[in-house]
């Protein structure tokens, strides 16, 4: 007995036929004939012995070469890859059915070998496995099951014959030679995703809700309305895309692109030290006229109280631009020291600067001494700056080492 799902594509087959051939004012002697035609035509064994021959005319694949260009004619290829948890979108990795391109006046055959029998499975399954039923349902007394099993089964063919110079080409460099690679798109991947697409945005549930909305006195409802924004579509084949291949025919030649823009960054208007503050935060020019003016006192060559007083405010000056530094690092989100960027970052400035060590700046057990580093180190930056920018920095002496490092400490609320 014939599959109930074969009886059904051929009576479809016959009824599209008798609508294509007559009109309101076809006389019923000439509906009697066209009816005698379909009844022919589409007959198992007839449609089987025209449909295996113009199975020539189609072939299986994965990658469409006329998704890259419409006039790209190569063999055709499918991609054999096997699933891996390797978090790559790719061919192996996302369940799909091959495509099928050729003659778009034979994609009725295609159709067909999607057919899904009674027992779920496909006819090309049941073809590829050689089953005893699908033997029982094709083979007649006009028709022989091998030969019209193996027309079908050429459709499967990947051996690799011809590539087309229409498809974009890439210079792959190997060594010291290259490989020379056209790239193809998975027409299965492509509209797996609009499908994806299309079961979000119009899911029962946005339906459902969106309806709701429009009454004048919605109902209380629950849950969310769910949507992709800055969606773009992209055509293939123009007027005809059934020409590119099945797929293609079925999503009227229009699939979707996600957004692939870079992420809008808040830019930071402090960037915080990946190595060592002193060197990555402090600009020398920003500390230009602390240095000269402290220069310039120096040079007085005296040491009464009011000169001390000149000298001690333009370290106090320094110290409070630089304590302005530091208030506008911590207020970029706390634990921005736990990115790898920062791996060479002491831990002690991570506790001085991060927001997310506030809690144990007061612990001296795990403070990691910060202020200790932070006074030391500033001495140090100072003192070697100001001899950078000073040509004439001999004044300098040890008793005004020692002093600045005195302001430092006796100042450490502002280091804090």
């Amino acid at each position: 007995m014939l599959d109930k799902a074969i009886d059904e594509f051929l009576e479809m087959k016959k009824a599209d036929f008798l609508k294509k051939n007559t009109k309101s004012d076809t006389s019923d002697e000439d509906k009697q004939i066209f009816f005698e035609s379909a009844k022919q035509l589409y007959n198992l064994e007839n449609w089987l012995i025209d449909a295996s021959r113009r199975a020539r005319q189609l072939s299986l694949t994965s990658h469409p070469a006329k998704l890259v260009h419409p006039n790209a004619k190569t063999s055709s290829i499918i991609a054999d890859v096997t699933s891996e948890k390797d978090g790559l979108l790719r061919s192996g990795n996302v369940e799909t059915e091959l495509d099928v391109f050729g003659n778009a006046a034979a994609l009725d055959v295609e159709k067909f070998l999607r057919i899904k029998l009674l027992d779920g499975k496909t006819v090309m399954q049941h073809l590829e496995n050689n089953s005893d039923t699908i033997q029982q349902q094709l083979e007649t007394e006009k028709v022989d099951f091998r030969d019209i099993r193996d027309a079908f089964m050429q459709i499967k063919s990947s051996e690799l014959k011809q590539t087309s110079e229409k498809l974009k080409q890439v210079y792959f460099p190997v060594e010291s030679d290259y490989h020379l690679l056209s790239i193809l798109n998975a027409s299965g991947i492509i509209y797996k995703l609009k499908h994806s697409i299309n079961n979000l945005r119009f899911s029962e549930e946005n339906k459902h809700i969106k309806e709701e909305l429009k009454k004048s006195k919605p109902a209380s409802l629950e849950g969310v309305i769910t949507d992709l924004f800055g969606l773009s579509a992209i055509g293939y084949g123009g007027t005809k895309p059934q020409n590119i291949s099945t797929l293609n025919n079925q999503n009227g030649g229009v699939s979707l692109l996600l957004p692939s823009m870079p992420p809008i960054l808040k830019k930071r208007k402090t960037q915080p030290p990946k190595k060592d503050f002193f060197g990555s935060c402090l600009w020398t020019g920003l500390f230009k006229n602390d240095f000269e003016e402290f220069h310039k006192v120096l040079g007085w060559r005296r040491n009464n109280r009011e000169i001390r007083d000149m000298r001690d405010d333009i370290v106090l000056n320094a110290i409070t631009k630089l304590a302005r530094i530091v208030v506008d690092i911590r207020e970029i989100p706390s634990g921005w020291s736990d990115g790898e960027i920062y791996d060479g970052l002491a831990h002690w400035q991570k506790v001085w600067l991060d927001e997310k060590y506030a809690d144990i700046r007061n612990d001296n057990k795990q403070n990691h001494q910060y202020l200790t580093h932070a006074q030391s180190d500033f001495a140090k930056w100072f003192i070697g700056n100001y001899k950078q920018a000073t040509e004439d920095n001999k004044l300098l002496g040890d008793d005004d080492i020692e002093h600045i490092k005195k302001v430092l400490n006796d100042e450490q609320e502002l280091f804090q």
